[in-house]
């Protein structure tokens, strides 16, 4: 049966129940401030009034110095309670932290491996404890990891990748990538590359981070760290370049990090005649071995 209590009534502080994050919501905020809590938050039965459905509608209360909030108290076990308050919000859906949340909370409450899994097939998860060891430690990630996974919308292979690092490393790489534009895939480029550097010299080097201008410098020395021949090879490649004189309707492109075996050779031409041209070009720089000089570069391989 729903019920109004004074607000006051209400522990904002116990989050025994509380899965959403962040609980700031601009929109739920407008639409409470213009209409009230229409939807009754949900309290378990017993002192304290724990809630365990309703902590965004609670904080936007709050906010707005409302003094009393329509309720329905239910009599459960808190392990009970939890599900209840996992399905109840299955329908809005959940974002990365919010899953983790739950299955924190779910670890911590005891339950079976079992649940545990159906939850997360619930949730689209791989029911399999390595990724359920990858949720726990996003669940107990500092705030602003949490919000910078929210912010960017990282993919689970960037998030495992920046759980890599120590808390202090995250910061810094965090800091980093918030004051470039990036996609993405340029986030995960430059993570892998980040990681693979750690590897290599056996620490981190925030140095190599320190006044990059933009996304493509902060890539380039992260190339040249994590392999030390590339410079040599790009030099290579140039010289290969103007020794070929290549037309500006030609260009030859090769992977940036020279391991793939093949070459994208494109042709940007007008007319057909310019296409004659150009193919006889091509074939000139064919027959006078400049394109095999360039794939032995991307053959060598760079370790």
């Amino acid at each position: 049966m729903m019920d109004t209590i004074p607000l006051r009534q209400i522990d904002n502080r116990e989050r025994k129940f509380c899965l959403s994050y962040p609980l700031n919501d601009k929109r739920l905020l407008a639409s409470i401030e213009k209409v009230g809590v229409i939807e009754p938050l949900i309290l378990l039965e017993g002192p304290g009034a724990s809630l365990v459905t309703g902590f965004k509608r609670l904080e936007s209360a709050r906010q707005l110095n409302i003094k009393k909030v329509p309720v329905v108290r239910i009599q459960l076990s808190e392990k009970d309670a939890l599900l209840f308050a996992i399905h109840n919000n299955l329908t809005r859906g959940f974002n990365i932290i919010e899953k983790a949340l739950a299955l924190e909370k779910m670890v911590n409450m005891g339950f079976p491996q079992e649940e545990i899994h159906d939850v997360m097939a619930l949730f689209s998860l791989n029911p399999h404890e390595k990724v359920l060891r990858t949720f726990l430690s996003i669940a107990s990630a500092e705030k602003p990891l949490k919000d910078f996974i929210l912010d960017y919308g990282l993919s689970m292979k960037n998030i495992e990748y920046l759980l890599r690092f120590e808390k202090q490393e995250q910061k810094t790489v965090m800091r980093t990538l918030t004051s470039m534009r990036l996609t993405e895939s340029y986030i995960r480029e430059i993570l892998e590359m980040l990681h693979l550097a750690k590897i290599k010299q056996g620490s981190f080097d925030k140095s190599i981070l320190k006044d990059a201008e933009n996304a493509e410098d902060l890539r380039t020395r992260l190339k040249k760290k994590i392999h030390p021949g590339l410079s040599s090879l790009e030099n290579k490649l140039e010289q290969i370049r103007k020794i070929a004189a290549l037309p500006p309707g030609i260009d030859i492109k090769v992977d940036p990090f020279f391991e793939k075996e093949y070459i994208d050779i494109v042709i940007r031409t007008k007319n057909e005649q310019d296409t004659k041209e150009l193919i006889r070009k091509l074939n000139e720089v064919l027959e006078e071995g400049h394109i095999r000089s360039i794939f032995e570069l991307t053959k060598g391989r760079v370790r």
